[in-house]
């Protein structure tokens, strides 16, 4: 029997391993590294078969290349590679800077060309694509997380499509990430937005695009409302909600959208509009000045905003513009970006219904004991204007502290309490403890000399951490527990 065990288990550490093994060569197919190539000392290839040049600038040099963060950037065609091509030559081209390398793909087309070296006047560039065909996925959404490139839906052989792919290093093929549902990507224009942190896909409407079928015919298609939520950890899309109509309006007829931390700025020729999925929230500047130099913005140049700044790159002429967004500026909306599900909102009045009655309840428990309190209470505090009252070395020493610290308009922290206390050495239970004793002590005193039902000292959350609170007496209450102390 024991032997039998003791295969078992050496069988079952071989069936790890080779998942483990299996797991870990598919994720690497898809974050592969630099392609490395010699180069002399200025950094140019000393072979450059096969490899495509394109002119370095200041854009791609000192602004695209010292990004932190990935980016992603579409550009007309012919932005960076030169095709003297009928397809090629008229598809857009997308810059993917990743934490390690830059990419261009070409939407549409499936390739993908790597930086395999670079110089003071010349990037060069390696296609590492096994892709032939050149006429699927066009205005596909391309996003990057690490070194992964993806791209989401985009249009071909007639149709939209909802399909999430994945840039496959090894084979040089484009890979499904297969998801629950199919979520089709809106093209005309593009409206999605990825959030690098979460490693998320928004898209705030669906478009379905079939040419095949009668009533599709137009560019416009089908829109779906609802706004999509993709986890690209689980691959499960989440239906979150529903665009405002006149939100929705406005982003189906932006011209140009520009890409920030959190969402996008769009304009309508009178008002910048900053739609932000990260708070659900929409925030407008009615600069008209800003709002007219967005709206002119177009496909001839490549925008990308950071710090507070527009840049817009021409690949045509080479030139850069820039354009300050003050985002201090933006007033937010009343109205949030998109509302809740139908389903929730649904049993909304069975809510509401249940909250009356408990308020009901409450109020008709409650006020009348409430008010009986306070008869006695009146009746008890007639004719008594102070009553006695003396409070002990810790509490005063405590009481003190918060008069000096109201001298200089600050509060104490928990630090300043324990070390009055004397148990700054104490675990964090004890001094929780200690301090709560110590500060309801007095306030229950202050209540019983003062007659009135008020805190003496008073808590809010510290400005720094907003974990931890820091505690003061209110100015008007100084004098009244001076009073007390000295009789």
């Amino acid at each position: 029997m024991s032997y039998l065990n003791t295969e078992n288990q050496i069988f079952m550490r071989k069936l790890l391993f080779i998942a483990f093994f299996c797991f870990s060569s598919f994720i690497y197919s898809f974050s592969q590294g630099v392609t490395y190539v010699a180069t002399d000392s200025v950094g140019a290839p000393l072979d450059t078969t096969g490899l495509i040049t394109v002119k370095n600038s200041h854009f791609l040099s000192k602004i695209i290349k010292t990004s932190k963060s990935p980016l992603v950037l579409r550009g007309p065609s012919q932005s960076f590679i030169q095709f003297n091509h009928p397809v090629l030559g008229i598809r857009e081209q997308v810059a993917i800077k990743t934490p390690n390398n830059f990419f261009i793909a070409i939407s549409g087309a499936g390739r993908v060309y790597q930086q395999v070296a670079e110089t003071d006047s010349m990037l060069y560039f390696k296609r590492i694509d096994d892709n032939e065909n050149i006429n699927y996925n066009l205005g596909a959404f391309y996003f990057s997380s690490g070194e992964t490139i993806y791209n989401h839906g985009g249009y071909g052989f007639w149709k939209t499509n909802g399909t999430v792919r994945g840039f496959n290093f090894k084979d040089g093929e484009w890979d499904v990430f297969p998801t629950n549902i199919e979520v089709n990507n809106p093209i005309f224009p593009g409206s999605g937005w990825f959030d690098i942190s979460k490693n998320a896909l928004y898209i705030p409407y669906q478009q379905v695009i079939n040419s095949g079928l009668k009533g599709f015919q137009s560019a416009a298609g089908t829109i779906i409302d609802g706004v999509m939520y993709l986890d690209c950890k689980t691959w499960d899309w989440l239906e979150i909600g529903k665009l405002k109509a006149n939100y929705l309006s406005i982003i189906k007829n932006a011209k140009t959208k520009v890409y920030n931390q959190s969402g996008y700025f769009i304009s309508d020729g009178e008002d910048v509009y900053w739609f932000n999925f990260l708070n659900n929230s929409v925030s407008v500047n009615t600069n008209r000045a800003l709002a007219q130099s967005i709206n002119r913005l177009d496909y001839s140049s490549i925008q990308y905003y950071k710090d507070g700044i527009l840049y817009s790159y021409f690949p045509a002429t080479g030139a850069l513009d820039t354009l300050v967004i003050d985002e201090s500026k933006f007033v937010k909306e009343p109205a949030s970006l998109w509302g809740v599900p139908i389903e929730f909102a649904a049993i909304w009045p069975l809510w509401l219904c249940l909250f009356l009655f408990l308020a009901s309840l409450w109020y008709f428990f409650k006020v009348p004991a409430k008010k009986n309190q306070k008869r006695a209470a009146d009746i008890f505090a007639v004719g008594v204007k102070k009553m006695d009252v003396s409070f002990n070395q810790t509490e005063l020493s405590l009481i003190d502290l918060f008069i000096e610290k109201s001298f200089v308009s600050a509060t104490a922290t928990i630090s300043d309490i324990n070390y009055v206390l004397g148990i700054k050495d104490k675990n964090v239970g004890m001094q929780k403890k200690v301090r709560s004793d110590v500060i309801n002590g007095i306030n229950d005193k202050f209540k019983y000399a003062s007659g009135q039902d008020i805190q003496l000292i008073l808590s809010i959350r510290s400005e720094t951490d907003k974990r931890y609170f820091e505690y003061f007496i209110a100015k008007d209450q100084i004098n009244e527990v001076q009073k007390l102390i000295t009789g």
